[in-house]
């Protein structure tokens, strides 16, 4: 799941979240439910002599519990792309910071791989002066394409040069001794 924003006017943000649907609170109630409902089933069968349902009962709920918290706390993961002035920042955490990347807005690059082999998923690159970086592995492929638009939009003119899908490149120069070497049917030779 992606949003964008244009927070200051001249500044783009990409706030990115995996799209997990229950959050912490509503993954309480329903843990509690389940257990509520689990341990009465338990609790009669144990009154009427099936005491060994009881601790099957508990294995099944703290390895649900266990399963329910590692899903909640990746709700919680946040990638953000903020492009501002000459400056394109990635940060990523989860409740918090925990690494961020800086790179030159008018030298990065965004790449939209097609995937390698045919059920993964395509890569979306942000690729600056030899640095490579991954980003929005939580969207599909859909969302992926509309977000390299966006960032290709806003990130990199000088980048794309050379390329044949931006602005012309200048051509360089060519010493004439070095265009001489390159072609030696030039006359005088």
């Amino acid at each position: 799941m992606a949003t964008s924003s244009a927070a200051p006017a001249d500044e783009r943000r990409f706030v990115l979240a995996p799209n997990i649907a229950p959050n912490w609170p509503q993954t309480k109630r329903i843990y509690a439910g389940l257990c509520a409902v689990c341990l009465t089933v338990a609790g009669a069968c144990a009154a009427v002599g099936l005491w060994p349902v009881v601790p099957f009962a508990g294995l099944e709920l703290a390895a649900l519990g266990a399963a329910l918290y590692v899903s909640a706390r990746r709700s919680l993961d946040r990638e953000v792309i903020r492009v501002a002035g000459n400056e394109v920042h990635v940060e990523r955490g989860r409740g918090r910071v925990e690494r961020a990347w800086h790179f030159e807005r008018a030298w990065t690059e965004v790449l939209l791989q097609p995937p390698r082999r045919r059920w993964d998923p395509p890569l979306l690159l942000l690729r600056s002066r030899g640095r490579v970086l991954r980003v929005g592995e939580w969207l599909d492929d859909e969302e992926l394409r509309s977000l390299a638009r966006e960032l290709a939009g806003c990130i990199g003119p000088m980048a794309q040069c050379g390329r044949g899908d931006g602005p012309a490149r200048p051509t360089a120069a060519v010493a004439p001794a070095a265009a001489a070497a390159a072609n030696p049917t030039q006359p005088g030779r």
